[in-house]
């Protein structure tokens, strides 16, 4: 997918970025759609397993007001909160795209 950049024709920090633009005349939309279902699945395993094993892991006792299996994490309410809206959309979001290449 990846074609060196042709002559003199980009300026200065974009040449890299032409790239791996996709061309229509080298490349192919199934090795376009593959890459994306590759990365979309890498998304997804990330996001799933964040989901499971959430960061800073979970407590392991009901002990000092704290409940076992409850997110460490979680007791920062707003980052806690900021994490779980943004795995969830990147697991959705990866999900979707999966659903809709295959």
């Amino acid at each position: 997918m990846a074609n060196p950049p042709k002559g003199n024709s980009t300026a200065g920090s974009w040449r890299w970025f032409k790239s791996f633009q996709y061309d229509k005349e080298h490349d192919k939309p199934a090795d376009a759609r593959n890459v994306l279902l590759v990365v979309a699945a890498l998304i997804t395993a990330v996001t799933f397993q964040a989901g499971v094993n959430p960061p800073g892991g979970v407590w392991q006792d009901s002990e000092s007001g704290h409940t076992a299996g409850r997110s460490i994490y979680a007791t920062h309410k707003i980052p806690f909160y900021v994490f779980l809206i943004s795995n969830t959309l990147a697991l959705s979001s990866s999900i979707l795209v999966i659903i809709c290449l295959t």
